[in-house]
């Protein structure tokens, strides 16, 4: 995939550690760079301020201008305030939590960020993520709006609830005074068909990480990461690269990689682990055998994957996310990563049940409500809930 010299330089940035040529070629590549703006809306996009802002001064090149790196700067500088705040409301909730005897890990964000890089501030945070135990996302839920959020769906009935817990993994909060999110997952994943780690083990493998003084949270044991950040970004459709610089860094902190793709190979999940590995090789610079790289370029199963990665990615939108209502998003999220995540695992049962899935959707309970008698019309109103969506984005 060839998406333009601004995509190989942004790409060069984001490589740890930077060697000696990668270096020597961003300097180049920064010398004959016209559009520096892709770099700056790139890292906005993905994530990566702090990375981006780090690779180029490591460069050192004299034609950077000063404007990409002030702007860059500031991203960072945001970043960081955010995740001071998000690692102290963590704390908190973490406390809340623990103290009315829930079991909860700490997902991705600032405890990744701490697990995988040593620091908190390394990854740009947004939300909250928490994973608890199905048997206890009740008592959870009681706590959260005991601390001042309120649940984002509508569930008006008991019949509406079940729905959500049989599709959607978690529950949105929002906090009513700063505007902040909690996720609260009763599971990794929409589909239970796509990996199967359920809270017991992950709780009794768990990893601990100190975020700031004698704040401690539990978080997802670092033998499982490399196949739950692969399994999170391809359902993602890889749209933001930083977890695609997650999944690389815990690939190379992990065991040896034919371990690493035998349990992919458990799971069903081989080949989308692979494609990942490839990802993580030809934009990041993560180190892998030459026979396996060569071996995985002539697989059919993997080429499959690259035609879609060419749909969601090209030299023209890699940098910048299509503004909410139009159709060039529409397209991306409601087509071309719906595909990919459709080719995550061959399974039928897992397509049969995502086929299942695709046609419920909580949106649509918002876009057409209905009573609970009627619910079983939903999956015929699916194209109509959609549709009436689009149009009052416009």
């Amino acid at each position: 995939m060839d998406l333009g010299p601004e995509f190989r330089l942004f790409c060069l940035t984001l490589r740890r550690p930077q060697t000696a040529d990668d270096l020597r070629e961003m300097r180049r590549l920064a010398a004959a760079t016209e559009h520096w703006d892709f770099i700056v809306r790139g890292a906005r996009r993905h994530r990566v301020g702090a990375l981006v802002l780090g690779g180029l001064q490591a460069c050192n090149s004299p034609d950077m201008p000063a404007g990409v790196l002030a702007a860059l700067r500031r991203l960072s500088v945001a970043s960081a305030r955010r995740n001071l705040v998000q690692g102290a409301e963590v704390g908190r909730l973490y406390r809340l939590l623990t103290e009315a005897g829930v079991r909860v890990l700490v997902l991705k964000g600032i405890a990744l960020s701490v697990q995988l890089y040593g620091e908190p501030v390394r990854r740009d945070a947004r939300d909250i993520d928490l994973l608890v135990d199905p048997a206890e996302l009740a008592r959870a839920a009681a706590v959260l709006t005991h601390a001042g959020y309120r649940r984002g769906q509508n569930a008006a009935s008991p019949r509406q609830a079940a729905a959500y817990l049989r599709w959607i993994k978690e529950f949105e909060f929002f906090h009513e005074d700063t505007g902040g999110m909690v996720e609260l997952h009763h599971r990794l994943t929409d589909n239970p068909s796509l990996l199967s780690f359920d809270f017991p083990s992950l709780w009794n493998e768990r990893e601990e990480v100190r975020l700031f003084g004698d704040t401690v949270v539990a978080t997802v044991p670092r033998q499982r990461l490399p196949l739950y950040l692969c399994v999170h970004g391809g359902d993602h459709g890889w749209a933001r690269l930083h977890w695609l610089v997650d999944f690389s860094a815990a690939l190379s902190q992990a065991q040896e990689m034919a371990t690493l793709v035998e349990t992919a190979d458990a799971c069903g999940l081989r080949w989308s682990f692979l494609h990942a590995l490839l990802l993580a090789h030809d934009w990041l610079g993560l180190p892998a055998e030459e026979n396996l790289l060569a071996r995985l370029r002539r697989s059919g199963k993997i080429r499959r994957r690259e035609w879609l990665m060419r749909r969601l990615y090209s030299p023209k939108t890699w940098y910048y996310a299509a503004p909410k209502g139009s159709w060039s998003r529409a397209v991306r999220y409601s087509l071309w990563e719906r595909l990919y995540r459709f080719s995550l695992k061959s399974d039928w049962r897992y397509r049969a049940s995502q086929l299942r899935r695709e046609w419920f959707s909580p949106a649509d309970r918002d876009a057409v409500p209905l009573p609970d008698a009627l619910s079983w019309l939903y999956p015929l109103l699916r194209p109509w809930g959609w549709l009436i969506r689009r149009l009052s984005l416009f």
